[in-house]
C-alpha cells in the first residue's frame, strides 16, 4: 500500500504517430469490439485498468434506474408519508431532487471530461486528498454492501403479501435471492448489462403505470373514490405531521431513496465510447429519476391519507402507498401485479448493489489506496475478489432476518445507507469545486468542457448547505428517535457511518501523511486521450458530411444532365 496514486493516472501512452510522409496516423487501440459502431477508438489500455468497455448508453441508463428504483420508492415513501404528511413529503422530496440535480451536474462535468475507472472515488482522491478518496471510497463500498441485506430483507417482506409463501423457510428465501444476485454478477459485463436493462425496463414500466393510475384516481376517474380527491387529504388528516421532526424523518428517507449520479461515475470505466455516451446520458437519467420520484410522491400524497390503517400498522408491501392506493381504488388483481413489480424491483436493486459495491472496492485497489489484491480481475474484466468479499459480507448480514426482526433490521440498514449517501453527495460537491479550481489554475477554459452543468457552482454551494441541514436532521433523529427513548444503541444504529468516515480519513491521513492536492498538481493528463478522440471524431464526421454532400451534388448534376442534356 502506498500514500500516492498509482502510475496509471499519469499521461497515457502515445496514441498518435507521425508517419514517414509527415501525416498523423491514428492508432486503433480499442480494448473492446465497439469499433463495430463505426468509430475508431483512441483510448489507451491503461485507461481501462483491465475492464472491458462494453456498456451502451441504454444499458447505463437502465442500470442507474436499477440502482435507484427499489424499496426506497415503493415502500420507503410510505414511511415518509406517515411521519411527515403529504405536504411534508412532497416538499422534502422536491428539495432532495434539487440537490441531486446538482450532484448529476458535478458528476457530469468531472466524469465526461475524464471518463475512466474509479468514479467519484478517484475524483475525490485526485482533486481533494488521497485520504479523502480512501474514506469516501470505504464509505461508498460500505453503503452498497449494506444495501444488499436491506433489499433482500425487503424482498422477504414483499413475499408476505401472498400468505402462501409462508410455507417456505425464511433462510431458504434468503439463499435463493442471494443465488440470483450472484448468478447475475458472474457474467461478462455485457451480459450483466443486458440482464439489468430488461429488469429495469420492467421497473420503469411499472412506475409509469402507477403515475397514470394515481393521476386518474386523484382526478376522480375511479368510481370507488367518490369523485376527485385532489388535495382532500392535505386538509384532513392534515398536510404536515410531527412538525420539524416529521420533516427530518422524510429528508432521511429521501436520502435513502434517491438514486444519484454516482452510479454513472462508477461504471464509466466500462462504457463504450465514454465521452459521447456519458454526455448523452447524464441529464436524461436525472429527469427520468425526477419524474419517477417527485411526481409519484406528490400523487401518493393525494391518493393515500397519512393516517391510513395499512400505512400505520402494516409491514412490507402491505404498507406500500402504491399498493394501498390500488386497494382504496378497489381495482381487483392490480395490487398483485404491482406487488410483483415491486418484488422484481427489489431483486434488481440487489443485483446492482453487488455490482456497485464490487466496483467501488476494486477502484480503491486500482488506485493503490488499498492493497492491489482487492482489485484482481479475471480475463473477462470481472473483479472476482471484490465481488466475493462484497457478496460474502452483504449476504452474511442477510441472515440476521432469521430471528424475526426483519422490520428492525431493514430500518438499521436504511438509516446507515442514508447517512452514507449524504457523505457521498457532499464529497462529490467538494471534489467538483476543487476540480474547477484545478482546471482554472492550469489554464483550461471552463467553457470548453464537453459537459457543463447549469447554475454551477452556485448549485453546489447551496446543495452543500442543504446536505449539512439533513445531517442535522439525522443527528436529531438519532438522539431523539420516534417511538423510543434516545440511547447509544439508537444513535449508532443510524449514525454509524459518520464516525466511520472520519476514522478512515484521519487514520489514513496520519499513517500515510497525505496532503491536500494543490490545484497545479491535479492530474488531467488522461483527459488528453479523450480530447484527441473528440477531435478525431469531429474530423471524421466533417469528412463524412463533405463526402455525402459531394455525392449528393454528383447525383444532382447527373439529373440535370438527364433532363437538360
Amino acid at each position: 500500500m502506498t500514500n500516492c496514486l498509482p502510475k496509471d493516472v499519469s499521461k497515457p501512452d502515445a496514441i498518435v504517430k507521425e508517419t514517414d510522409d509527415g501525416s498523423r496516423d491514428i492508432e486503433r487501440a480499442a480494448t473492446t469490439d465497439t469499433t463495430a459502431h463505426g468509430s475508431t477508438h483512441l483510448i489507451a489500455p491503461a485507461v481501462d485498468a483491465g475492464y472491458h468497455r462494453s456498456l451502451t448508453r441504454r444499458q447505463i441508463m437502465m442500470m442507474t434506474f436499477g440502482a435507484g428504483i427499489g424499496t426506497g420508492l415503493w415502500v420507503g415513501t410510505g414511511e415518509a408519508l406517515r411521519y411527515a404528511g403529504p405536504a411534508g413529503v412532497a416538499v422534502t422530496y422536491t428539495i432532495t431532487a434539487m440537490i441531486v440535480y446538482a450532484q448529476y451536474s458535478s458528476i457530469g462535468e468531472m466524469t465526461v471530461y475524464k471518463p475512466i475507472h474509479g468514479g467519484f472515488i478517484r475524483q475525490c482522491a485526485e482533486y481533494v486528498d488521497p485520504a479523502f478518496g480512501f474514506a469516501i471510497g470505504v464509505n461508498f463500498w460500505f453503503a452498497w454492501v449494506m444495501i444488499i441485506p436491506a433489499e433482500i430483507t425487503a424482498a422477504v417482506s414483499v413475499l408476505k403479501f401472498w400468505p402462501e409463501t409462508n410455507a417456505v423457510p425464511l433462510a431458504a428465501y434468503i439463499t435463493i435471492f442471494l443465488a440470483v444476485i450472484v448468478f447475475a454478477n458472474v457474467f461478462h459485463v455485457r451480459v450483466y448489462g443486458m440482464i439489468e436493462y430488461w429488469m429495469s425496463f420492467i421497473k420503469c414500466l411499472a412506475v409509469v403505470l402507477m403515475i397514470f393510475f394515481m393521476f386518474i384516481m386523484t382526478s376522480g376517474g375511479i368510481a370507488a373514490t367518490g369523485g376527485p380527491i385532489e388535495f382532500r387529504y392535505w386538509k384532513s388528516p392534515g398536510a404536515i405531521n410531527n412538525g420539524i421532526k416529521g420533516i427530518a424523518k422524510a429528508f432521511v428517507q429521501a436520502a435513502f431513496s434517491f438514486g444519484g449520479g454516482e452510479h454513472i461515475a462508477v461504471i464509466a470505466g466500462e462504457v463504450a465510447e465514454p465521452r459521447r455516451t456519458l454526455k448523452k446520458t447524464v441529464r436524461p437519467v436525472f429527469w427520468r429519476m425526477f419524474t419517477f420520484f417527485v411526481v409519484n410522491v406528490w400523487l401518493v400524497g393525494m391518493c393515500v391519507p397519512s393516517d391510513d390503517d395499512d400505512l400505520v400498522n402494516a409491514s412490507g408491501t402491505m404498507g406500500s402507498p402504491f399498493v394501498i392506493a390500488i386497494k382504496r381504488a378497489n381495482v381487483g388483481g392490480l395490487a398483485d401485479v404491482i406487488n410483483g413489480f415491486i418484488f422484481l424491483s427489489v431483486i434488481s436493486c440487489g443485483i446492482t448493489s453487488a455490482y456497485v459495491a464490487s466496483r467501488s472496492l476494486t477502484a480503491l485497489a486500482d488506485m493503490n489506496l488499498i492493497h492491489p489484491f482487492f482489485g484482481r480481475k479475471d480475463s473477462y474484466g470481472r473483479p472476482y475478489v471484490a465481488l466475493t468479499i462484497s457478496l460474502g459480507i452483504g449476504g452474511g448480514l442477510c441472515y440476521l432476518n432469521t430471528n424475526g426482526t426483519g422490520t428492525v433490521v431493514y430500518g438499521w440498514f436504511s438509516s446507515l445507507v442514508a447517512i452514507a449517501t449524504l457523505f457521498q453527495w457532499g464529497s462529490i460537491y467538494i471534489a467538483h469545486l476543487r476540480f474547477r479550481n484545478g482546471l482554472r489554475a492550469q489554464g483550461v477554459d471552463l467553457r470548453t468542457l464537453p459537459f457543463k452543468g447549469l447554475l454551477t457552482p452556485w448549485a453546489q454551494y447551496l446543495s452543500l448547505l442543504i446536505v449539512l441541514f439533513v445531517f442535522g436532521c439525522e443527528f436529531y433523529l438519532s438522539c431523539w428517535p420516534f417511538g423510543e427513548k434516545g440511547s447509544v444503541k439508537s444513535f449508532f444504529s443510524s449514525y454509524l457511518a459518520a464516525p466511520l468516515f472520519f476514522f478512515d480519513y484521519f487514520v489514513y491521513k496520519f499513517y500515510f501523511k497525505t496532503k491536500i492536492v494543490k490545484p497545479m498538481d491535479m492530474g488531467f493528463d488522461q483527459a488528453l486521450a479523450f480530447d484527441e478522440q473528440d477531435r478525431f471524431d469531429a474530423m471524421t464526421k466533417e469528412q463524412r458530411k463533405e463526402r455525402e454532400q459531394s455525392e449528393r451534388r454528383t447525383w444532382v448534376q447527373r439529373a440535370q444532365y438527364m433532363v437538360f442534356g
